[in-house]
């Protein structure tokens, strides 16, 4: 089918559009800037009164502060406070070697836990994976395979390698009891 002929007189192609486009730019222009001054001015007149609060408080705040200072200094410098502060760090160094021997256990504790989480999250994920597929097959003779494979995975051992370098190993059956290796 031929392409019919623009006609001359056409206003699309004839005339320009550009004063439209302008005054359409200017009218959403307008409305963008009445829009800003409304949302930060004409509908939120308690800016003002937050504004005085706002002042009023953070002098208010000021003189608190300096009166909470001076009451601290009178209770740091009363003798009850002294005796109770040097009792403080008195205790604070006699424990200090129990306390940093305590952390360094639960430090080693924590390594060790984590390096049995390692394993046995891998080793639970999979069994929870393969329980999944035997539950779900549709076929007895491949839910009997997956289990008899199931079965023989619990009965591996699982052998942990401890921050230490020390390694033990695990059955899924005796966790409790570890055997070095």
């Amino acid at each position: 089918m031929p392409d019919k002929p623009i006609p001359d007189d056409d206003p699309i192609v004839s005339k320009s559009l550009a004063p439209h486009y302008v005054i359409a730019v200017l009218v959403l222009m307008a409305t963008l800037f009445w829009a800003l001054w409304d949302e930060d001015f004409g509908q939120r007149p308690w800016k003002n009164f937050q504004k005085e609060w706002k002042d009023r408080y953070s002098t208010f705040l000021k003189n608190a502060r300096s009166q909470s200072n001076a009451s601290q200094k009178d209770v740091e410098s009363a003798p009850e406070y002294q005796a109770v502060k040097l009792s403080y760090e008195q205790r604070s160094k006699s424990t200090a070697p129990r306390f940093n021997e305590i952390n360094e256990k639960l430090r080693d504790l924590n390594g060790k836990i984590l390096a049995v989480q390692n394993v046995f999250t891998d080793r639970r994920a999979y069994v929870n994976a393969s329980t999944y597929d035997i539950e779900t097959d549709t076929s007895s003779s491949a839910k009997q395979r997956k289990q008899r494979n199931l079965d023989e995975y619990k009965k591996e051992i699982a052998t942990v390698e401890y921050p230490d370098g020390s390694r033990k190993q695990y059955t899924s059956r005796s966790s409790k009891k570890p055997t070095t290796s």
